[in-house]
């Protein structure tokens, strides 16, 4: 497989669809079983894990689930490249300038956001990008390209915006940045747009752009949505793709009223870039012939199609060199229990993923200035010392901020920092006279949803007290 190219690795991708259910499940099972050989040769963590297994593997339920917080604990045993420690690549990933750069010169490295609570550092090999690129062009570009949006493409030039929280090694900052290192046309044409930027600057800097094509948060799509209906925003896309968030069949409709252009949506992670594809029929079709997602309850049983699950277990089976198997990657999902009516013999998912909201806080002029989470999601994270955290709108003037910091020595400086970013932040944005509190509970899960939001906006009393589930 390393020897293959994105092209060859798109064919087999197109013609796996063609061939049905079993062509994928035969591609599956041999690639586990080529992984698991491999990590247990290679990795001297899972080694140790799966020493009492037998060999070979034939079902991935034989192996036991991983989680993020052990992987970390264990960063030099879990690489099967001895020369990737983590002290080298935490020393990377501190260089912002070395974004999109690859690391040791054969690896691209990014950090997940912590949605689930811990951060990590996730190593993708050269084989690993090819599939990525490779399921791109065989289950996004042609699906999605259709004449009309081809067309319109070619009209505006292929001009591509990204509206991504930018500034860390974040995994689409870090592929958009390998992508316009290619040449001078790309990096012409590909331009990212930073979500921290204040609104009214964002919308001049796209309409001086012109992007036919966007990609990013739909939080930030629905902002934009209101400055197009305004006419402050002046853009035709020919498509958006949308990813990072949870996208609702509502706000689909009214992204599509606004920008008069399909919207296509996403589902992927750091641990495994494409994990899923929008069909147009409301599902996300699971790559399941280089993706195991396996829907499970709390104590890690599987979990029947129709049902929404309480976690998700992915496999990725490109990655050599971090292998990510059985890994606990904390989202809901609901697989389909019939086929769907789009035909594709992939598995059918819809996801719960992020569930942080638009925040909307009152200005001096007597309007309101809306801000997306992630953009005040990456404020706080990227303070040094933050290890997780929440904020909550607990009224329209005031924030309350969960925190919890990498040292316990360090609490009370990392929370001035937070403090200072968030209060420049807000002055940046317009509204200066936001009181910023610290709340004495931890971060901590939804105890209803048992999922790990980190911005949102109170409604009740009880959505900002603290939580009732142990903060664990």
């Amino acid at each position: 497989m390393a020897r293959w190219t994105p092209l060859r690795l798109a064919w087999d991708a197109w013609w796996a669809t063609r061939q049905g259910p079993r062509a994928i499940a035969a591609r599956q099972r041999a690639r586990l079983a080529h992984l698991v050989a491999f990590a247990r040769a290679r990795s001297r963590y899972y080694a140790a894990r799966y020493r009492h297994l037998p060999s070979p593997v034939t079902d991935v339920r034989q192996l036991p689930p991983v989680t993020k917080t052990d992987l970390m604990a264990h960063f030099d045993e879990w690489v099967t490249d001895p020369e990737v420690t983590r002290a080298g690549v935490e020393a990377f990933v501190a260089d912002r300038a070395r974004i999109g750069q690859r690391y040791l010169g054969r690896y691209l490295v990014w950090t997940t956001s912590g949605t689930t609570g811990t951060p990590a550092i996730l190593v993708h090999d050269r084989a690993a990008l090819a599939v990525y690129t490779a399921l791109g062009y065989a289950r996004a570009l042609l699906p999605w390209f259709t004449p009309r949006v081809l067309w319109r493409v070619l009209q505006g030039g292929g001009r591509s915006a990204g509206l991504l929280a930018t500034g860390g090694h974040y995994a689409g900052v870090v592929l958009a940045e390998q992508a316009r290192r290619h040449g001078p046309w790309r990096a012409q044409r590909v331009r990212l747009f930073s979500v921290l930027a204040p609104l009214a600057e964002l919308v001049r800097a796209l309409n001086a752009f012109q992007p036919v094509l966007l990609g990013g948060y739909p939080t930030v799509f629905m902002l934009l949505a209101q400055e197009q209906a305004a006419g402050r925003l002046r853009l035709a896309p020919a498509l958006i793709a949308t990813a990072g968030e949870s996208l609702p069949p509502t706000a689909r409709r009214q992204l599509e009223a606004a920008f008069q252009c399909p919207v296509r949506d996403s589902y992927g992670a750091s641990e495994a870039v494409v994990l899923a594809l929008d069909c147009g029929h409301g599902w996300l079709h699971v790559n399941a012939d280089w993706v195991i997602l396996e829907p499970v309850d709390a104590a890690y049983r599987p979990v029947p199609p129709g049902e929404q699950s309480h976690t998700v277990l992915v496999t990725n089976l490109a990655n050599r060199v971090q292998p990510i198997i059985r890994y606990d990657l904390g989202d809901r999902v609901v697989v389909r229990p019939d086929p769907c009516p789009c035909g594709s013999p992939l598995p059918a998912i819809q996801v719960e993923g992020r569930t942080d909201e638009i925040l909307v806080f009152p200005a001096a002029s007597g309007e309101t200035i809306s801000i997306a989470p992630l953009a005040l999601a990456t404020v706080v994270e990227e303070t040094p010392g933050v290890r997780r955290f929440q904020v909550i709108q607990s009224a329209p003037t005031r924030l309350r901020v969960r925190l919890e910091a990498a040292s316990p020595d360090a609490v009370e400086a990392v929370w001035e920092a937070v403090e200072r970013r968030l209060r420049a932040y807000l002055t940046a944005q317009g509204v200066p006279a936001v009181v910023i509190e610290r709340a004495p509970e931890p971060p901590a899960p939804d105890p209803r949803s048992g999922k790990f939001r980190q911005v949102w906006a109170a409604r009740r009393d009880s959505d900002a007290a603290p939580p009732t589930a142990p903060a664990g």
